[in-house]
């Protein structure tokens, strides 16, 4: 039983799955889960079958339609993966599960096709969002595949029944193809939640943009992808004295934007962590030890132009914040070494520029198809 509304963060899969399993049991009314992958391996058989044997009525699972291209982090149609034999059977029984749901009345979506030509193809919803009858929210990093609940990763469990109500609102926009952004904020929670259309992102994150520069004392990044404007920020951050800190993993599965983000670092008074342990898929930002900013959002370009749907909360309770610096800050930090330039001294103009085209080409490509919400209202 609930005492009361409460925010808690919960530290990778096992412990998000178990805490989705008891709550997806307990739900009565609705159960509605959303995700950017669900593949066929036993992570989404073990969701299929959770959804199959739950006892609410109203039984929603919407993916991105990425998951029709992309499984086990490879392209399907990659001339190397044509002939794999475990990637084409986890495909088929992706297809499977997804018509043993729907043949038990679980409705099931892919969200945001890629249209005519793939002309919508960097457009995703990115959001992973959980909710169990107004009562209980998920929101975070959490895709249901195997791959995916190896990685270091973290969600956000709300316990609140008008937040819940409001992320609701935002699924059933989503499920219906007309996702809007809005945010609220919850003083009761010290907590406020943003969800992003992928049209306008760059209106929202001007508030996380401002936080930054605004902090005081410290930033802590914990995420796999940093990009521009976030590292043009926090090196302006650092050059005025803050004490800036990313964690990332060791070994990204985006070598482009570690490259991009290495150089950076190399030349800037920020410093870089790089962690052992299994890929990072955490996205969180500490702003003065008092703001956490995290949900399923990166810090890259992708996100911050518009191209992708996103949830975010952004979260002030000091008992959260707390518990996030000894159960994930700290411990990450301890486990992993300080980057540092290979030649004792930042790198070469020519070198640099090597290493962060890709990032700046991609920024300004996005920069120009990214359009603001004005644009977006207009219709332009």
């Amino acid at each position: 039983m609930s005492d009361g509304p409460k925010v808690s963060v919960l530290v990778d899969s096992p412990a998000v799955w178990r805490a989705v399993r008891a709550d997806l049991a307990e739900a009565r009314e609705y159960a509605y889960i959303q995700t950017y992958s669900f593949e066929g391996d036993s992570v989404g058989t073990d969701l299929a079958n959770a959804l199959l044997a739950a006892r609410a009525p109203n039984l929603k699972l919407l993916i991105d339609s990425f998951t029709r291209v992309n499984q086990s982090d490879r392209w399907i149609a990659a001339p190397r993966n044509l002939f794999d034999r475990a990637l084409r059977e986890e495909v088929r029984n992706t297809r499977r599960l997804v018509r043993t749901l729907r043949g038990a009345g679980v409705g099931v979506r892919f969200g945001r096709p890629f249209g005519f030509l793939g002309r919508n193809s960097l457009r995703r919803d990115h959001k992973k969002l959980i909710l169990f009858d107004d009562r209980v929210a998920y929101l975070g990093g959490v895709n249901f595949s195997e791959h995916n609940f190896e990685w270091h990763d973290l969600m956000v469990r709300i316990e609140h029944r008008e937040a819940a109500s409001f992320l609701r609102a935002d699924f059933l926009r989503s499920w219906e193809g007309r996702s809007q952004a809005d945010s609220r904020s919850f003083p009761e929670l010290e907590l406020d939640l943003h969800v992003l259309s992928g049209r306008g992102n760059r209106e929202t994150f001007a508030g996380l943009l401002a936080r930054i520069d605004g902090a005081e004392r410290s930033i802590h990044v914990i995420s796999p992808y940093v990009g521009p404007p976030f590292t043009g920020r926090l090196a302006a951050a650092a050059d005025r004295g803050v004490e800036v800190h990313l964690v990332t993993p060791c070994h990204s599965n985006r070598a482009y934007l570690q490259k991009h983000l290495f150089a950076e670092a190399a030349r800037s008074r920020f410093h870089v962590w790089l962690h052992p342990g299994p890929m990072i898929h955490m996205k969180c930002m500490l702003i003065d030890d008092s703001t956490l900013v995290t949900g399923s959002s990166n810090f890259d370009p992708l996100s911050y132009h518009g191209f992708l749907a996103e949830v975010a909360a952004v979260i002030r309770s000091p008992a959260v914040v707390g518990a996030f610096r000894r159960r994930v800050l700290e411990p990450d930090m301890a486990a992993s070494r300080r980057f540092e330039a290979t030649s004792g001294r930042p790198p070469g103009t020519w070198k640099r520029t090597v290493a962060t085209l890709p990032v700046r080409a991609g920024t300004l490509l996005a920069r120009v198809l990214g359009p603001s919400a004005k644009r977006a209202r207009h219709g332009r």
